[in-house]
């Protein structure tokens, strides 16, 4: 009797074992030399197939983590230029190290070898930027743009595999606030190392193999003796033209793992937008946000149908600063702050029919000469701790802009002068603790004030609108993943103030935003039913709706990812909607509103497919998205002798929405080749309502757009290219199809130090009177790499265009603008890297 109890209490024993979670662990190692093997890949197999995957670290060791350990589990690893090995995992003694001896395989395995060093990873992929990078490159920009699956977009975006790059560091820290550009700019392209591109990133630690994302994350690092060093790029240029002047940059920087910091100087007047560095790329993962100011008045900006730079006549200037550096408990601590000014001017013409009586179209036409006169100032002081255990973020920061706008129309127009300074002051809060159950207890807050005061000049009248904005937000949350569910409750409240010509708007917000995520190896499926109540206090108004959001995705294999989204969306109309009776937007636009609040309802689905095959250097998408909306209200828009006036009514309406598109992109290492090849495709339907009559539209639109790369040694050659074909239908009638190309070309030749460039730009646009436009502009380099210097002589606008037009379909009417174009100017620079 007593055996057997021992017997049944040894099983039990063994059961309660088997039961609990057991971590599997061992070395990867060259089987000749026995040294360690660096980010092999060590995969947990259950029957044959893969359940868990792991990496080794620096020193060749892994570890997984899984329920239990069954009969017949056994650990496989796998690394480029070796063969694979497979080991038994024993069920008695699974805690005992596991040593995989990997056979090198270095001859057979050449060609994949030879090919795939470049690129490795399968969740995380990393890119060996050495391998792409030239004597030509001069910024991380320069090289990014090369790399398969990775596409720049001109104002300095990352995507990957059509999916934007939502956080971005270097050397694992964000120096500057999610405004990127200013590091690809500036880090040299010979001091960059890797590019890890991380899928589904989650850059909070608690939140790991919890909360799955469908952001991607990009982290750049540096070669070892580029780390911790300070370092300075000085451009100043000479430009002969009208007028010639002189002007450049200044970069300084320090780039480390535990601190970094940059200073940055800039005056320009070659039409560089220098505002674009300050723009923030990456997303807000942590934040609340912040109130806004309603845009009563729109100050005039810069019309860029083609490269900015050609159509910008500037004097700006620019200033920063930006720091980080990691403080205890795996914390950070970010300063920055940065000024930019700009001065540009403009002239176009335009030529607007909108066809609301069948074949009699309304025409208005304007002539604009307009000078922009832009401020912006902003600091944030951001403390920062992401551990295991807790998250915390606090950001104080202040801004202050001012956008002045002076345009000059027809001799029988008023002269219009349109400026709106603003002041905003925030602060935000943001906790995360993980409890000792599992679970994740969340608080976020954030306080902001705005003040405004904008003028409307027309000749000696003066139109003021002075604005005061209070916001608060604030979010109490908890998290715990039971099993695959993960299960996540928020509630969210909102409040905000506009004051504005002694009119008091108060808006509240309470929403119940519950979440819950089933995720296994394959599968993932988030629900989220977001429950929002809203008051409209001066309006006496309340609304109380349901917005529920559903998505899924699926991995079949390590290849492929298929997302299927859908949700119900409601949304109101901004305060300049109805916060004011009526006011005057511009001198030949006025608005008048309605008694009531502006709901807008949308239901969509979308649908996508992502391949990767990072070996093979293969990335391919495939997107659809279908939209409907509705409107309970509609601006009623007039034309009377040139000026708009647009009404507000209690009309129902309904627009129609559907996109589609794929890409594909193919490298070749062997011959340093990228090809690319994206089509796109819409198709919209709406009605505009004009003096109690509704007119219907319907817009197409078709993209194609292919691009190669190819970059040897001696040589570049870039082409890429947009062929678009642009429907419309309005009021019964249909237009000529647009057929419009961009092509662009840059051929670069290498002859020892030096590197001779010519580029090339066709538009090819057709127009609403019926003829075609052909443009061809041309600029041509040459630079001189020496040691620690480049020289540089850039001709610009070869063929010296003065005019640009272009011709576009926006719902019910069609507008021709004509532009003046940059002349031609020679620009002699020299970089200097100290």
């Amino acid at each position: 009797m007593k055996n057997g109890v021992i017997l049944l209490m040894l099983l039990l024993m063994q059961a309660l074992g088997a039961s609990a979670q057991v971590t599997v662990h061992g070395v990867v190692e060259d089987s000749a030399t026995h040294e360690r093997l660096v980010s092999a890949s060590v995969m947990y197999l259950r029957k044959g197939k893969t359940v868990k995957f792991a990496r080794t670290n620096a020193d060749g060791e892994f570890a997984i983590t899984v329920d239990q350990v069954a009969m017949g589990d056994q650990v496989q690893a796998t690394m480029l230029g070796f063969g694979k090995r497979r080991r038994g995992v024993p069920m008695k003694n699974a805690n005992k190290p596991v040593v995989l001896s990997l056979p090198s395989e270095a001859f057979a395995l050449k060609e994949v070898k030879v090919q795939g060093s470049r690129i490795t990873g399968r969740d995380t992929i990393t890119f060996d930027l050495t391998r792409f990078t030239s004597d030509r490159d001069n910024s991380l920009k320069d090289v990014l743009k090369k790399l398969p699956g990775v596409d720049v977009a001109s104002n300095g975006k990352i995507y990957y595999n059509n999916q934007q790059v939502k956080r971005f560091t270097v050397e694992g820290l964000d120096l500057t606030g999610g405004r990127y550009n200013q590091l690809t700019e500036n880090i040299r392209a010979k001091d960059v190392e890797k590019a890890e591109i991380v899928e589904h990133d989650q850059p909070i630690k608690a939140l790991r193999d919890k909360v799955y994302t469908e952001d991607v994350g990009m982290n750049v690092t540096l070669k070892d003796e580029a780390r911790d060093r300070l370092m300075a790029t000085l451009i100043p240029y000479l430009l002969v033209g009208d007028p010639t002047h002189v002007g450049g940059t200044a970069n300084i920087r320090q780039i480390g793992k535990k601190k970094q910091l940059m200073y940055d100087v800039a005056y320009d007047r070659k039409g560089i937008d220098l505002s674009e560095s300050y723009q923030i790329l990456g997303g807000n993962y942590n934040r609340l946000d912040g109130g806004h100011i309603p845009s009563w008045y729109s100050v005039p900006s810069l019309s860029a149908p083609l490269d900015e730079e050609r159509l910008r006549f500037n004097t700006s200037q620019r200033y920063g600063i930006n720091s980080v550096r990691k403080t205890k408990n795996d914390g950070e601590l970010r300063v920055a702050a940065q000024y930019d000014r700009s001065v540009v001017r403009q002239s176009t013409e335009n030529r607007t029919a909108y066809y609301l009586d069948g074949e009699a179209p309304t025409i208005t036409t304007e002539q604009q000469q307009k000078t922009i006169i832009t401020d912006n100032f902003s600091a944030e002081v951001e403390r920062k701790v992401n551990t295991e255990k807790a998250y915390g973020n606090e950001m104080l920061s202040i801004g202050a802009t001012q956008g002045d706008g002076l345009s000059l129309f027809g001799t029988n127009e008023p002269l219009q002068r349109i400026r709106v300074p603003q002041l905003a002051l925030e602060g935000s809060l943001y906790r995360m603790y993980s409890l000792k159950s599992g679970a994740q207890l969340t608080w976020k807050s954030v306080l902001d004030y705005h003040h405004s005061v904008g003028d409307l000049y027309l000749d000696a009248d003066r139109n003021r609108l002075r604005t005061n904005l209070w916001h608060t937000a604030h979010l109490l949350g908890w998290q715990r993943k039971a099993g695959k569910i993960t299960h996540t409750y928020n509630l969210f409240v909102e409040g905000e103030d506009v004051y504005v010509n002694h009119t008091d708007n108060l808006h509240l917000i309470i929403e119940a935003r519950p979440r819950w995520q089933y995720r296994t190896d394959k599968f993932t499926l988030s629900l989220s039913p977001t429950l929002t109540f809203q008051r409209y206090v001066r309006q006496q108004q309340s609304m109380f709706y349901l917005h529920p959001v559903l998505s899924a995705y699926w991995n079949p294999d390590t290849r492929s990812e298929i997302h299927l989204g859908s949700a119900y969306v409601q949304t109101m109309g901004g305060m300049q909607n109805y916060a004011l009776d009526s006011y005057r937007r511009d001198y030949r636009t006025w608005y008048k509103a309605a008694d009531l609040i502006p709901v807008n309802r949308q239901v969509y689905a979308t649908l996508g497919y992502r391949y990767k095959r990072p070996i093979r250097e293969l990335f391919a998408t495939v997107n659809l998205t279908v939209q409907r909306s509705w409107n309970n209200t509609t601006n009623d828009m007039q034309i009377i002798d040139g000026c708009y006036y647009y009404t507000l009514k209690e009309l129902h309406s309904q627009n129609d929405f559907l996109s589609g598109g794929a890409s594909i992109q193919k490298g070749f290492y062997a011959i340093k080749t990228k090809l690319s090849l994206g089509v796109n495709g819409s198709l919209s339907k709406g009605r505009q309502l004009s003096a109690g009559e509704w007119y219907s539209y319907t817009t197409q639109s078709l993209t194609l757009t292919p691009g190669i790369i190819v970059s040897p040694d001696w040589c570049e050659f870039d082409y890429s290219a947009s062929f678009s074909l642009n429907g419309n239908k309005t009021a019964g009638s249909s237009h000529t199809t647009l057929f419009n190309w961009r092509q662009q070309l840059v051929l670069t030749s290498t002859i020892g130090k030096v590197d001779l460039s010519w580029k090339f730009v066709h538009h090819r646009n057709e127009l609403q009177a019926g003829n075609t436009l052909n443009t061809l502009l041309s600029d041509a380099s040459v630079t001189w790499r020496l040691k620690t210097v480049r020289l540089k002589a850039a001709l610009n606008n070869l063929f010296n265009k003065q005019a640009y037009e272009e011709t576009i379909y926006t719902g019910i009417a069609t507008s021709t603008t004509s532009y003046l174009l940059r002349p031609r100017e020679l620009i002699l620079s020299a970089e200097f890297s100290l």
